[in-house]
Formats: structure tokens, C-alpha cells, sequence
């Protein structure tokens, strides 16, 4: 079977599907989700994603919500049937609360576009780490997803120096996925 793969970054245990028609921001969540430690795979099509969701299961979805005549929370009803605590980020250049509220039922986080590397890394981290209440339903993740953005700010304000390396400081998302996936 071949498909239309646009980015593919070297194999890992934690395995990633983005679902991105604009190049520049799939190519932006590629690098993100590699860089943290994800294989991913890339796609820019609703029907392509559908045939990778079902061949490679991924951990991790994140999608576009707007897939021409479909949309990404088709995939995320799909990967979520397929495995229950897969963590779905779904993504939107444009706002629209009915959509965010649908996203949410289905347990995906809706992320507003334009997103930086730290804010999706958050989203995807607080989306996989999130427990179940006692009724099965998990809360939603909303923005500020990376909530270190104040006491950063609070620091350069009041003048310490105070140097956390991003490296020291980001906790490697496949292990934060494998611990998320292990509570299930």
C-alpha cells in the first residue's frame, strides 16, 4: 500500500499521525512532535489519514479540524473507537465554540492556530496525562496550555537570572506517553 507521506521522522516506541493540509504548519508539527521524541507520520488528506490511523494506531493524533469535505474529528471518533486513550489534539485557524464543545465530547483538545512549539508540546502532554473521573469522562485541556509562560515572565520582570534550560526542562513526551498509557 502507498500513500502520500509528507514527513516521516526515524522510528520510536510513540508513534504520531499529523493531518495537516497547509505544508508550512504540518511541516512545524512534524518537527515538534520529532523533536520531542514522537515517530511521526504526516499526511495532508482526510483519506490517507484514515488508511495510516487504521495501519499504525498511532499514540498521538493531531489533526486539522477542516480536511476539505470531512473533518478532523471524524479521525478522532475513528482513533479514539480504535484505541480508547489515544491522545487527539485537533487543531483550527479558525475559532468556533460548536466544533471546540464536539472536540472536547470526544476527548481531543482543541488548539487554536497560530500555536507555538511550547504551547502544542503542552497541549499534547496535558491531553496524555490527563486521568479519567470516576464517570469516565475526562475534563478538557484548554489554553494557556503551557502554563510556565507567567512564572517566566514573573522571573525576567523581577530581574533574577535564572537560566532552565529547554532541554533540562522539557520532560521527554515519549516517556510522559508511556507513563500516561500505562495508568489506562
Amino acid at each position: 500500500m502507498s500513500w502520500p507521506v509528507f514527513g516521516v521522522s526515524p522510528p520510536s516506541g510513540f508513534s504520531a499521525l499529523v493531518v495537516e493540509p497547509k505544508e508550512a504548519d504540518r511541516e512545524s508539527i512534524v518537527s515538534t512532535l520529532t523533536s520531542a521524541g514522537l515517530s511521526v507520520t504526516a499526511t495532508d488528506n482526510f483519506s490517507d489519514a484514515r488508511a495510516l490511523l487504521v495501519a499504525q494506531l498511532p499514540l498521538v493524533l493531531v489533526t486539522e479540524i477542516r480536511l476539505g469535505a470531512y473533518n478532523g474529528l471524524h479521525l478522532a471518533l475513528r482513533g479514539r473507537s480504535m484505541r480508547p486513550y489515544m491522545t487527539v489534539v485537533v487543531t483550527s485557524g479558525f475559532p468556533d465554540a460548536v466544533l471546540q464543545r464536539e472536540a472536547e465530547r470526544l476527548g481531543a483538545t482543541f488548539v487554536p492556530k497560530p500555536v507555538t512549539t511550547p504551547e502544542l508540546l503542552a497541549a499534547v502532554y496535558r491531553t496524555a496525562l490527563r486521568q479519567p473521573t470516576p464517570d469516565g469522562t475526562v475534563q478538557p485541556v484548554r489554553p494557556p496550555f503551557e502554563r510556565r509562560h507567567r512564572e517566566r515572565r514573573q522571573i525576567a520582570v523581577s530581574g533574577l537570572e535564572q537560566e532552565r534550560r529547554h532541554e533540562e526542562r522539557r520532560r521527554d513526551v515519549a516517556g510522559l506517553l508511556f507513563l500516561a498509557a500505562s495508568r489506562q
